[in-house]
């Protein structure tokens, strides 16, 4: 079941047509009309998606409708896009009119109009502009006519609000959250049946004891390995204690080698899986190991005896806890006489979970006429935590028995799932209930999650700055962070997040969303995403999208195991992204392993995706080039992440087109990058840009001075960095600055801070120098 979520879209869509009928403009002088026509049509279209959004759960019809709505929407928006740009290209290149003001302005645009059909360029440019937002106005007007088939109500719906309110986002409820539960319900019993059993195997036969944790998605079972891993029974019976997040990638090899870097405390620094394994045999000699290995999906005897017979070594009484969703799995990897087959809580114990999260500490008996309607609603929980917990989340500002009776009574309670199986779970009713009522720009900006991997440590920051590439946080009354704030924090208030991290300073570093978040967010997404899992065991490339009709706007890319195990064949994504290169917004390519697997194929890729948002390249230490024209190719590109890619070299026009990008992320390229060209002074929306950990960065531009907008700037760990520019002090937006440990940093500009008058963090290390 694919939903659709467009409030966001059609509204930024929206404001831009405003945007535009309110200015003079000289591109849409002579099709302004069609332009208003389009503006006209939208908005009666807005009025009815909070409506449609919700029928669209029963009505594959207007599901259908929506995903056409939505993607004529995508449409538009690249059509303005590529307006805007030219606009801003032609307003550079004009001269300055210093007294064109009034009717002197007015004629001034219509010579200016006049002349520019005298440029063939020009007019080619404003025919096809004219003739794509005519037939954009018709596809619109084709879908304005469909809605009259399925009566939908006009609600008024603000994409700006939240049903957080702001000064909850840092109440004591989210600072005090941890990867394990602060108070459990129901599980005393099941982490002390496990931790007898445990201790009791410390005479068994078989040197190591495997205890598989045995249930389906969202029952617990991280938690319940959690409260065995942390207690005072474990670190008195264990010399070493082992935590590795599995998931889909049982690689033998990265196993070892994380269970090395626990165990020593450094990284193993070898490629060679037999050279790997005699270090973690060595070093786990005669010591008594608990390691829990989560979420184990693998069904491979051969892989599991790898990685067992690797751990040998270990005294008697070491132990593995292996927690998996799949019978296989436990049966694959059990000593012990039987696995642990989690049930779900009690009906008590999951209404305690329930109101935990549904009412403020000590209000509970204010409230006690919304108990019996509380039960009812836990009572469709299964006894699954995941789900009281959103539950609970949900009708946490809800006071009126009104509220929670339509929570009760939701028609999604009733739903005949046809997705899910033990690969591919069905979605949870109440996770949809809760997902259905967070605000529409919460609703969108969750979505995004999914093209991350599961499991992965989603760094809070950078989710903010991909809903901002995306346009998700546009507002007229807030800056675009302080919209990401807000939504990120009524995401963590109604538990959409978890495994929370914070830094030294207390706030919120890395969060992860659970396996049937994921799921979630993938099925909401699935008009529009696709996945690509390369490298599978049996070799297999795998797509999240199977209709050939729906034109992914997003894609992600997955490498899994190595060259060792595995040839990866580019023809079919090739092939794949060739077809829909017009429509990709987001292109996300993530690498396990330590190499360069791919890298060579990685620009010719994404060069004809010419209306790409969003680039991250996550490949250890590849060899990447940028070209000259990579920046006149991506122009519509607001955020490139190529850290950790081993850039070979930046030439000197490689930014020169990218008038767009706001996020600019070459951290962590070692000694490659030595200077930064002068063209990164053409990126005048840029917000953020971190260079940190470049050992080979010497220089910075004065160019640099040029980045009047930009807020953060990242310098961290450049050890042979000698000075910044003077031009540093023209950076009149910047709010954070950081060159932690730059040992080599002789000087700072004369008068640094003068002009950085909204400067709010500063983090200077200035060395003795040689």
């Amino acid at each position: 079941m694919a939903e659709v979520v467009l409030e966001a879209v059609v509204g930024l869509l929206f404001e831009n047509l405003k945007s535009i009928i309110q200015r003079e403009l000289d591109l849409v002088w002579g099709f302004k009309a069609d332009i208003r026509k389009l503006s006209a049509t939208l908005s009666p279209l807005g009025e009815v998606l909070a409506d449609a959004e919700v029928k669209q759960i029963k009505s594959k019809a207007i599901r259908k409708w929506l995903v056409r709505l939505k993607h004529a929407a995508y449409d538009a928006q690249d059509v303005l896009d590529d307006w805007a740009i030219a606009e801003t290209n032609r307003i550079r290149h004009q001269p300055a009119q210093s007294d064109a003001t009034g009717k002197n302005y007015r004629a001034h645009l219509v010579w200016s109009s006049f002349m520019s059909f005298i440029n063939l360029k020009r007019l080619v440019f404003r025919y096809k502009l004219a003739k794509q937002i005519k037939e954009i106005r018709e596809r619109f007007d084709g879908i304005a006519k469909e809605m009259s088939d399925f009566s939908l109500i006009k609600k008024s719906v603000d994409v700006e609000g939240s049903v957080v309110p702001p000064q909850s986002i840092s109440s004591g409820r989210v600072t005090s959250s941890t990867s394990v539960e602060p108070q459990m319900y129901g599980r005393e019993t099941d982490k002390e049946n496990i931790v007898k059993m445990l201790l009791e195997n410390i005479n068994n036969e078989h040197v190591i004891s495997v205890c598989p944790i045995v249930g389906i998605g969202g029952l617990g079972k991280t938690t319940l390995a959690q409260l065995v891993y942390n207690d005072d029974r474990m670190h008195k019976h264990f010399d070493v204690k082992i935590w590795i997040c599995v998931s889909d990638d049982f690689n033998v090899k990265r196993l070892l080698e994380e269970i090395f870097e626990v165990v020593t405390k450094r990284p193993s620094g070898k490629d060679n899986l037999d050279a790997i394994q005699n270090d973690v045999k060595e070093n786990l000699k005669e010591k008594k190991f608990l390691l829990v290995l989560d979420d184990v999906w693998c069904e491979k005897q051969d892989e599991w005896n790898m990685l067992k017979n690797s751990l040998t070594t270990g005294a008697k009484g070491s132990s593995i806890i292996v927690t998996t969703r799949l019978k296989k799995v436990a049966s694959i990897t059990q000593t012990i006489s039987e696995p642990y087959h989690l049930g779900g809580l009690s009906p008590d114990d999951c209404w305690s979970l329930f109101r935990s999260y549904a009412f403020d500490v000590g209000k509970e008996l204010e409230k006690l006429n919304l108990e019996r309607i509380g039960r009812e609603i836990v009572s469709k929980c299964g006894g699954l935590p995941l789900a009281a917990k959103a539950l609970g989340s949900l009708v946490r500002f809800k006071d009126e028995e009104k509220q929670w009776e339509q929570v009760r009574d939701s028609e999604i309670w009733e739903l005949d799932e046809e997705e899910g199986s033990d690969q591919c779970p069905k979605i949870l009713p109440a996770l949809r209930l809760s997902y259905n009522n967070l605000s529409p720009r919460a609703r969108q900006s969750f979505a995004y999650c999914s093209f991350f991997p599961k499991d992965y440590k989603m760094s809070k920051e950078v989710l903010v700055h991909l809903w901002m590439a995306n346009d998700l946080l546009q507002s007229e009354r807030m800056e675009p962070e302080v919209v990401g704030e807000n939504v990120f924090g009524e995401l963590l208030w109604h538990s959409f997040f978890q495994d929370i991290k914070k830094n030294e300073d207390g706030k919120i570093k890395t969060v992860k969303i659970h396996d049937l978040m994921h799921d979630l967010a993938s099925t909401v997404m699935k008009s529009e995403y696709s996945l690509f899992e390369v490298g599978m065991p049996r070799n297999v490339i795998k797509s999240s999208i199977q209709d050939d009709e729906i034109r992914p706007r997003h894609v992600s890319i997955i490498l899994l195991g190595s060259s060792e195990t595995c040839v990866v064949d580019v023809s079919n994504i090739y092939r794949f992204l060739s077809s829909h290169q017009r429509h990709l917004r987001t292109f996300f390519l993530f690498s396990n392993e330590n190499e360069g697997m791919f890298a060579s194929h990685v620009i010719s890729i994404i060069y004809g995706l010419k209306n790409l948002r969003v680039l991250r390249v996550e490949i250890w230490n590849a060899e990447i080039s940028l070209p000259l024209s990579f920046g006149d190719k991506l122009k519509h590109l607001r955020y490139l992440n190529l850290r950790h890619c081993g850039l070979s070299s930046l030439h000197g026009e490689s930014f020169r087109g990218m008038k767009n990008l706001q996020f600019l992320d070459l951290s962590k390229n070692s000694k490659y990058i030595e200077t930064i060209p002068d063209s990164i002074g053409n990126l005048g929306h840029l917000r953020h840009l971190n260079l940190s950990e470049n050992e080979g960065l010497k220089v910075l531009p004065e160019s640099l001075g040029n980045l009047t907008k930009l807020e953060t700037l990242k310098l961290n760990d450049c050890s042979r960095l000698i000075t910044l520019p003077q031009s540093t002090n023209k950076l009149c937006s910047l709010k954070q600055l950081e060159n932690k440990d730059c040992c080599n940093l002789r000087s700072m500009p004369s008068g640094i801070g003068e002009g950085l008058s909204r400067l709010e963090k500063l983090s200077l290390w200035v060395g003795v120098g040689k």
